[in-house]
């Protein structure tokens, strides 16, 4: 069956079987126009098709997504960047991409943390980093110092009885935080203090 690829202002036939994949399709599309795609540590470039507004998935046939004859697709080239770090969220059970440059594998695991506090909204004084390995990392040691390489996943964990608090403050959830309030003074002006903020 012919069908149509629209990239970059070009509109151009392609003869194919209705139970071709779409990745097959986009290998045919990289050929035809010579399209340069790539995959290493800072990021990939890579092809997305589209029909009828929606992204196709590789692993699609064509006959499956209802593309028929004389059907036109979409095609275009994708920039994705690698984040330079991640962070694995204990308590959201979330990973966060840190996407800073490659320079912050310089930088003080306190400068890290206080980046991650901005992006979670956790004061910095309720968790700590773990490397992949589970070692506790120390504000005053730089990343490096943990053989921390561009995109390892690193580990969010909070003090321990802090995580249903934190829970509750993130849900909205009024009863769960007041079950989990401390009775000690200090703590408890703390606490409240926390849930301000």
């Amino acid at each position: 069956m012919r069908i149509f690829v629209a990239f970059e202002g070009s509109f151009e036939p392609f003869d194919v079987s209705t139970d071709e994949t779409v990745e097959a399709v986009k290998l045919m599309i990289k050929d035809y126009f010579q399209i340069p795609l790539s995959e290493d540590e800072q990021g990939r470039r890579y092809l997305e098709l589209m029909y009828a507004g929606a992204a196709l998935k590789d692993s699609w046939s064509l006959a499956d997504v209802g593309i028929s004859f004389c059907s036109t697709l979409k095609c275009f080239v994708k920039e994705e960047d690698k984040p330079t770090l991640c962070v694995f969220n204990a308590v959201t059970q979330e990973t966060m991409a840190i996407m800073e440059g490659i320079s912050l594998l310089g930088k003080k695991v306190s400068d890290l943390r206080t980046l991650i506090a901005l992006r979670c909204g956790f004061p910095v004084s309720v968790f700590c980093l773990r490397t992949p390995e589970g070692l506790e990392m120390y504000d005053c040691n730089q990343l490096r110092d943990y053989q921390t390489d561009l995109g390892t996943t690193l580990r969010l964990d909070v003090w321990d009885g802090w995580k249903e608090f934190l829970m509750g403050c993130l849900l909205g959830q009024k009863l769960q935080v007041q079950r989990y309030l401390s009775n000690e003074g200090p703590v408890l002006k703390y606490e409240l203090k926390q849930m301000l903020n």
